[in-house]
């Protein structure tokens, strides 16, 4: 791989981490609801999904994937229903985890491991961002690419977006607006619960009607 053409994934990479969508949602909340070090777990752990998407799809795996449309549906309810379950979550859990800029040493191994897993599924559960990268790979691929070559796009794919992840829930920590949310947990729990669930009834809404306009045709 050249560097003109690394240079056009890192681009387009960025671009797709950049645009606004449930993972930026979930980022949000998650920093929000419980801190500096839960935004960052949850970004670097939405990083690997996304690397994983890539690697898959600069191997060929996403193809085979994207046409079995069974499977793309099931990934659609089951990560539109995490995002609800999440949403729900933090309306009801708000004692849970406080809000504040927090380190590794105040927020549980327990509390921890659930925004990685949080972060991990809604990536690996989004198909848009399979066929993302089947979009943007079909040009940037070569047939003889090697496993150096493939690798390395999951890798850059996968530090781009949680770099710009991580640099979401550091700005957020470090203005005025989560200070804002400290004084009122139970208000911010809830707004942040609430438009998770809107994202929910939003993907749910899309995806019953691009299913219906696939039947009608």
């Amino acid at each position: 791989m050249n560097i003109e053409i690394w240079l056009q994934l890192v681009a387009i990479c960025f671009l797709g981490a950049i645009s606004p969508g449930p993972s930026l949602a979930l980022v949000v909340t998650n920093t929000f609801a419980g801190g500096r070090t839960y935004g960052i777990i949850t970004s670097l752990a939405h990083g690997i999904g996304i690397g994983i998407w890539a690697f898959l799809t600069a191997v060929g795996i996403t193809g085979l994937l994207v046409n079995a449309s069974g499977i793309l549906v099931t990934m659609q309810i089951v990560g539109a229903c995490l995002i609800a379950y999440i949403g729900f979550r933090t309306i009801f859990n708000y004692n849970e985890v406080s809000i504040q800029e927090n380190d590794i040493k105040s927020t549980s191994s327990r509390t921890l491991l659930r925004g990685a897993s949080e972060g991990f599924l809604i990536s690996i559960l989004n198909p848009k961002i399979a066929l993302f990268f089947l979009a943007i790979f079909s040009h940037l691929v070569q047939p003889d690419s090697s496993w150096t070559e493939t690798t390395l796009m999951g890798v850059t794919a996968a530090v781009i977006d949680a770099c710009w992840y991580i640099l979401v829930a550091l700005v957020l920590t470090g203005s005025n607006i989560v200070k804002i949310f400290q004084n009122k947990v139970k208000v911010a729990s809830r707004v942040s619960g609430i438009f998770l669930i809107f994202v929910a009834v939003y993907l749910f809404i899309k995806m019953m009607h691009d299913w219906v306009g696939f039947v009608l045709l």
